[in-house]
């Protein structure tokens, strides 16, 4: 079966909108919807084969973040729970299932500890947390200061290439190497240029969270972030770990079938 037909809305929020992309079969709407939180740099193109492949059964939403993609709300990682709360109240719904990748992982916890009744269960996918910090080799560290320096400079075409060449943009096929430069292309460094903003998530909040989890990674994920993510399935008292074969940060582009079919289990066995 198809996927299901795409609605775009702009929802307002803190100084600016989001735009926000919902697909739904609406046939079934005892199942929850999913919604996506993409990575940074990135927007909510790169969940295009989980969109096309889920929407089928699920109502799926993808939106860009604020200080990403078509959204004109300006960056601040301290407001993105309120933005999901408000995206959440446009359409209409009580409670979802969120998939948080890298950043968004932190954002993902955030609204879950502040509002668990709004989240059925979690998927983070290379997600970091405070206070488990395993080291890590030069390559695999952001130069977030460098590549803010490239941005307040206008070298945008700079700051693209040095970042598409980190470990954590390395895809595994060409097919998801068209998907991040297109996404790339785009990218303007808005966040780079707005005031510095920190999430803190620690280890604790992982006890607090009772709904079901999922955590996943590729194979070819950095080690750190391996490390981290057995550390997440470890310390979350109802959490589960996936690998996805043949991928890396980047896994639900780079083995796209794998991913949704994991994925798709795992929203199954909610009931």
């Amino acid at each position: 079966m198809p996927g299901a037909p795409t609605q775009i809305f702009e929802i307002p929020v803190d100084g600016g909108a989001l735009q926000a992309e919902l697909r739904e079969s609406g046939y079934d709407h005892a199942r929850p919807p999913v919604l996506f939180l993409h990575g940074w740099t990135l927007d909510r193109r790169m969940w295009a084969p989980q969109m096309e492949a889920l929407s089928a059964r699920y109502p799926v939403i993808a939106f860009d973040r604020r200080g990403f993609g078509r959204s004109t709300a300006p960056a601040g990682l301290e407001r993105e729970a309120g933005d999901i709360a408000a995206i959440l109240d446009a359409l209409s719904i009580e409670a979802c299932i969120l998939v948080g990748m890298s950043q968004a992982g932190r954002v993902a916890l955030d609204f879950a500890l502040r509002c668990p009744e709004c989240v059925k269960a979690l998927v983070l996918q290379g997600a970091q947390i405070d206070g488990f910090r395993p080291a890590m080799n030069e390559a695999e560290a952001i130069p977030v200061d460098a590549y803010r320096d490239l941005a307040r400079a206008g070298k945008l075409a700079e700051l693209r290439k040095a970042w598409r060449a980190h470990p954590l943009m390395h895809v595994t096929n060409a097919k998801a190497g068209e998907i991040v430069d297109e996404i790339l292309q785009d990218y303007d460094g808005r966040d780079l240029l707005a005031p510095a903003s920190y999430l803190a998530v620690g280890p604790d909040a992982l006890t607090r969270i009772g709904a079901p989890m999922l955590v996943v990674t590729g194979d070819q994920e950095t080690v750190s972030r391996r490390l981290v993510a057995d550390a997440i399935a470890e310390g979350a008292p109802n959490a589960r770990r996936a690998t996805i074969e043949k991928a890396g940060h980047l896994c639900n582009l780079c083995n796209p079938g794998q991913y949704n079919a994991v994925l798709e289990a795992f929203l199954d066995s909610l009931g």
